[in-house]
């Protein structure tokens, strides 16, 4: 079901599933998501997210999931149980995070004596990665193509090649290739490495590519971060067609919340010929204290209209009002051109396999609205939902492929 090129040599995902849904219009929580409900109504073919890129392929838009690692000592047993039922509901697709290990020198800012001190440095440490043990039990236990996450932040070439070899060896045809950021408290400048930023890296896997294979030919398909949400669009323009310069196939999008934000992106990379498929990475609206982090680490605002949403609701509510949000927000995306949706996780099941469900029941991988039968559905399941349970109920349809 992928709408944009597979990796060459990479497995196909089977076609997902979907019921059928009829209606359209405002269900329980209209005007939830990011753009309010007139965001989501159908655009004029002159106003979508033209070009090769933002077209759907035969078989309809994509729906991929990020996936996290567990972290040394928090409920790793659970974490894997995770992992295992959302590649239970076959995407076509996952990408898998890669947190390196970072080793500070020096005395950090703020530190007593900072100022008699050398300066701190930062530099990465190659050792054993969580996200190895995830990448090699997705390509033991399933038949979901996987996306490996690489930063190179802080790292020297030797490094990176020595880990995209090695992730070559495991099977590994796919890449998101991103900068990363430095530790808390530091800037990029502290951080001691050899490349400065994504499109080095992407120059670098293709390198490893060539040498690897040794035929000319591509094997391996290279996405890249792109930031609707921006401050400088002209900007983010220009490191993406560098980015595409180096060698990237796609772009998958950071946090944002307006879906004229992720049009604007798509029509801005179309004006300056930069031809990559943008795929939209979209965050479950059901965590206010999630979002509110994510905004002090990305500096993307959460719109006051979800705070007061989330806010005003409560337990079951407040995840059924956020899913509802989130369904509105991809389904704009989506009408707009979108090739498919990317879905953060954060390891967390229950809402990721029920946005999963409704995104297919409710049809609007096809490009519908949510209709008011989906939202209805939403709602009913949340409060029959059992406190605490963190899977999809007996009652929710469709939460795992058919």
């Amino acid at each position: 079901m992928s709408t944009f090129p597979a990796a060459p040599g990479a497995p196909t995902s089977p076609a997902a599933g979907a019921g059928s849904a009829a209606g359209a219009g405002p269900g329980p929580a209209a005007g939830a998501a990011s753009g309010a409900a007139d965001a989501v109504a159908p655009r004029p073919p002159s106003e979508r997210a033209s070009c090769d890129r933002a077209e759907a392929g035969p078989a309809g838009p994509s729906l991929s999931l990020e996936l996290f690692p567990p972290r040394p000592g928090r409920h790793a047993t659970q974490t894997w149980g995770a992992l295992d039922r959302l590649l239970g509901a076959g995407p076509d697709f996952v990408s898998v995070t890669y947190r390196p290990a970072f080793v500070i020198t020096g005395a950090p800012p703020g530190a007593p004596g900072r100022d008699a001190a050398p300066a701190a440095r930062v530099r990465v440490v190659r050792e054993r990665n969580p996200a190895e043990d995830v990448v090699a039990h997705v390509l033991a236990t399933s038949a979901v193509p996987l996306m490996a996450h690489l930063t190179c932040i802080g790292y020297r070439r030797a490094s990176v090649v020595e880990i995209v070899r090695a992730f070559l060896d495991m099977g590994v045809r796919r890449f998101l290739a991103l900068r990363g950021d430095p530790p808390r408290g530091f800037a990029a400048d502290d951080v001691a490495g050899e490349l400065a930023h994504a499109d080095d890296l992407v120059r670098v896997i293709r390198e490893v590519e060539a040498d690897y294979f040794d035929d000319g030919a591509r094997h391996l398909q290279i996405a890249v971060a792109a930031y609707p949400a921006a401050a400088d669009r002209g900007r983010e323009i220009e490191v993406l067609a560098a980015k595409r310069a180096a060698g990237a196939d796609l772009a998958i999008t950071q946090v944002f919340y307006d879906v004229e934000d992720y049009l604007a992106l798509a029509r801005a990379a179309d004006r300056a010929g930069v031809d990559l498929p943008i795929l939209p990475g979209i965050i479950p609206l059901t965590d206010l204290r999630r979002l509110t982090r994510l905004e002090a680490l990305s500096g993307v605002r959460v719109p006051e209209h979800l705070v007061r949403t989330l806010e005003r609701s409560a337990g079951a509510r407040t995840t059924a009002a956020g899913i509802d949000a989130t369904l509105r927000l991809a389904a704009g995306v989506l009408d707009g051109g979108a090739p498919g949706v990317h879905l953060y996780t954060f390891n967390r099941t229950r809402p990721a396999l029920d946005i999963v469900s409704h995104l297919r029941l409710g049809r609007i991988l096809d490009g519908r609205r949510p209709d008011p039968l989906t939202q209805r559905e939403v709602w009913r399941s949340y409060l029959n939902a059992v406190p605490g349970d963190d899977a999809p109920t007996a009652r929710m349809p469709g939460a795992a492929r058919p």
